[in-house]
């Protein structure tokens, strides 16, 4: 490529960078032939671009044989510098040792169906290096692999390992009837004449959004509200999740940097969270992270909804089947169905005593598909006032 069009092509990166870049990342899968998915490409693109931080994001894809998580792995990757990726179909814990760093690398995990749950990878994200002591003949071999890098990884098994899903961002690939339908006009489009116009535009896709890459610097990111963004303690589910909050929130600001100062402590070059990023992290968390309420029976949300219009924060299962006429077995069952999903929480109470519930759910279930346990706004806008 010769060097007026690479400048040129720098130009539209930082146009990209500077402007609505979530908007366009959306547009451009689009135009590479994904369709839908907006959340999970929003998710992979984002995980990508992390493998220069610190601490880089990690994704899971899980979905049905054939769904396509294979697809939405290939085109993000497809996005990113081609000597940053390192793809592979299998791998162990021993060939793991026999890695160079892997720092500001993506490593791509196809396929993992039939893949053990390796303790490096668990080690790699955790502690962001491997090391290992072996003998070989009569002396001592140490191999020391740097981390730092971000891990994809595709499965069609829905049994996760608690230790591993605590480490990705689960996502699940959308398999509905609508989805197949949109796939299908796109297969279709990709025959007409309007579809090989948009399939020439594919290179120069591809290009700007490498060169958008390669500038990006690895700066620092700091969040001046951290301390404003804070989960229900009353949830387990929160020690997992709010590390990888605050994590999604960094990325956010660090995708956005070309829009950002940059500032400096010392030696450190650092830019900063603001509220923008923060309102785009919670919108992907929701659904990353949160409860999906879909998921809940019919009668569950029944319940949950009755239990939100009588704003009874606390109650007891007295109080609920006088209030709405549940019996007591139809309460028992669908009550412990909203306490499975750490929408309700038993407060007090022992064994043969009377027991008090807590609603933790604070939204209106006519517009709200997930529940993700976290106080923002209120806190933010008086945090940004001040």
């Amino acid at each position: 490529m010769n060097t007026a069009k690479q400048y040129n092509m720098e130009d539209f990166s930082i146009a990209m960078g500077t402007g609505n870049i979530f908007q366009t990342i959306l547009e451009d899968y689009e135009k590479l032939g994904m369709v839908g998915e907006d959340h999970n490409k929003l998710m992979c693109y984002l995980a990508a671009t992390t493998r220069l931080m610190e601490k880089p994001l990690n994704i899971l894809v899980l979905s049905s044989s054939g769904a396509g998580k294979s697809t939405l792995q290939d085109k993000t990757l497809k996005l990113m510098p081609p000597e940053d990726v390192i793809r592979t179909s299998a791998i162990s814990d021993k060939a793991l040792f026999y890695q160079k760093s892997l720092k500001g690398k993506i490593l791509a995990l196809e396929e993992a169906a039939g893949m053990k749950d390796t303790y490096a990878i668990r080690t790699l994200i955790s502690e962001g290096y491997l090391m290992q002591e072996s003998v070989s003949g009569c002396q001592s071999v140490s191999r020391y692999v740097e981390g730092g890098c971000s891990i994809f990884q595709t499965t069609t098994n829905p049994e996760i390992n608690p230790e591993t899903k605590s480490r990705f961002f689960v996502l699940g690939v959308d398999e509905s009837k609508e989805q197949t339908r949109r796939i299908l006009e796109m297969q279709r489009k990709a025959h007409t004449l309007a579809g090989m116009m948009e399939n020439q535009d594919e290179s120069e896709i591809i290009f700007r959004h490498r060169t958008f890459q390669r500038m990006l610097q690895p700066y620092v990111v700091v969040n001046p509200f951290a301390d404003k963004l804070f989960y229900d303690d009353d949830r387990l589910q929160a020690r997992r999740d709010q590390p990888k909050f605050l994590n999604l929130c960094n990325a956010v600001a660090f995708l956005n940097q070309m829009k950002k100062q940059v500032k400096r402590y010392g030696d450190v070059e650092y830019i900063e969270v603001d509220r923008e990023d923060i309102q785009q992290a919670v919108e992907l968390a929701s659904e990353a992270l949160g409860v999906n309420l879909d998921e809940l029976s019919i009668p569950a949300r029944n319940l949950l909804e009755q239990l939100t219009k009588l704003g009874m924060k606390k109650f007891t299962r007295r109080e609920i089947m006088e209030r709405t006429g549940w019996t007591k077995t139809r309460l028992h069952i669908h009550l412990q169905e909203l306490m499975d999903m750490e929408l309700v929480i038993l407060e007090s109470g022992k064994k043969n005593t009377v027991q008090t519930y807590k609603l933790l759910y604070d939204g209106d279930l006519s517009c709200r598909k997930f529940f993700l346990g976290l106080k923002t706004a209120e806190t933010v806008d008086t945090a940004e006032n001040q």
